[in-house]
């Protein structure tokens, strides 16, 4: 071996020849050249579908870019699942789910309400344990005149209510009336409330009582899509107009001129309720039957329909007809003829 002699050179660090320098990896063994097992890797394929159905990956394209809605556990746990069913299994459960959202009647929306709230069953009772908390129907009026009724079933001691529409937009952690996407009437003072401004308006109501609720939303045309030169939001030029009344005592007109820019109003209510006390409730009442039905003369609005009339229509059952007992005596003795010309043929 070379003795080590310095090179003297300034920059870098001197290489020492002496030093043994790492071998590079050669091809593996044998052993774990052998092909995969089939077993193993159908397996393995199993489990990439899991994870691929469990944690999608995002697609992006560019400025293309798709949103996804937030997925919840269920719905990996879903995914998983579908896997190991067979395609007449994933047939019967999509054309189930097809017919129970086509065919439901005007409810509650449960995935609409906030927590802190709870919706009954049979989607028309809404409680609230909380703050103010709002719930809206599954159902929204774009064109016509409807009407429905909410019955203040509890409010105790700390408990508020507020009733009216609200579309899409609107905050569901808030009560009706707090932005500009929905109208509110107000149990304490009887106010209306719009964009969180109270006005003065009709009779408080308070538990027990029954609130009308009515809309007339104006078939609009297509907007101009020039705006003013001063930026000002222009005030609505329509005629829609919601109203409310107390156990059948109309309070006039409310607001007139709704925002046409929203696409569908829906009926909503709101609940105020201090912890640790019982929920406050409100029952909703879809129609057709209503305590007090709206008296559109009286009143001098347009005729309103209920809001039931958005059920979307039933199927008419499949009727499925018994063979008659001439047709199954046919049916029965048609293998025994064929046995006895087999017979007759045969000797």
């Amino acid at each position: 071996m070379a003795p080590y002699v310095p090179t003297g050179r300034k920059r870098g660090r001197p290489r020492d020849p002496n030093k043994q320098r790492p071998r590079k990896p050669g091809p593996p063994p044998a052993a774990l050249r052998v092909r995969r097992n089939p077993i193993f890797e159908e397996m393995r394929q199993q489990m990439d579908a899991v994870v691929a159905a469990v944690h999608p990956k995002r697609e992006r394209d560019g400025e293309e870019r798709k949103k996804r809605t937030k997925e919840t556990l269920a719905d990996r746990v879903e995914k998983a699942v579908a896997i190991s069913m067979t395609e007449e299994e994933k047939a019967n459960i999509e054309r189930e789910r097809r017919e129970a959202a086509m065919y439901w009647p005007v409810c509650l929306n449960p995935k609409l309400k906030p927590k802190g709230s709870e919706v009954s069953e049979d989607r028309k009772t809404f409680t609230s344990s909380k703050g103010y908390r709002t719930c809206a129907a599954s159902h929204g009026v774009r064109c016509g005149a409807f009407y429905y009724e909410i019955t203040i079933a509890y409010l105790g001691e700390s408990g508020h209510a507020r009733v009216g529409w609200k579309s899409k937009k609107g905050e569901a952690n808030a009560p009706v009336g707090f932005d500009k996407f929905g109208y509110g009437y107000r149990d304490v003072g009887g106010e209306k409330v719009h964009e969180s401004t109270l006005a003065p308006y009709g009779e408080p109501f308070k538990e027990g009582d029954v609130i009308g609720c009515y809309i007339f939303v104006e078939e609009m045309k297509m907007k101009s899509l020039k705006k003013e030169e001063s930026g000002d939001a222009p005030e609505p030029a329509n005629a829609s107009f919601v109203a409310f009344s107390r156990n059948g005592t109309f309070q006039g007109k409310a607001y007139v001129g709704l925002n046409d820019d929203d696409g569908a109003y829906f009926p909503a209510g709101s609940l105020f309720t201090a912890p640790d006390v019982e929920p406050a409730k409100l029952v909703f009442n879809f129609g057709p039957d209503f305590q007090h039905p709206p008296d559109a003369e009286a009143w001098d609005v347009p005729a309103p329909r209920p809001m039931s009339d958005l059920d979307p229509p039933r199927p008419t059952p499949e009727i499925k007809l018994e063979p008659s007992p001439e047709e199954t005596a046919v049916i029965v003795e048609a293998p025994n003829a064929e046995e006895e010309t087999h017979a007759a043929t045969s000797t």
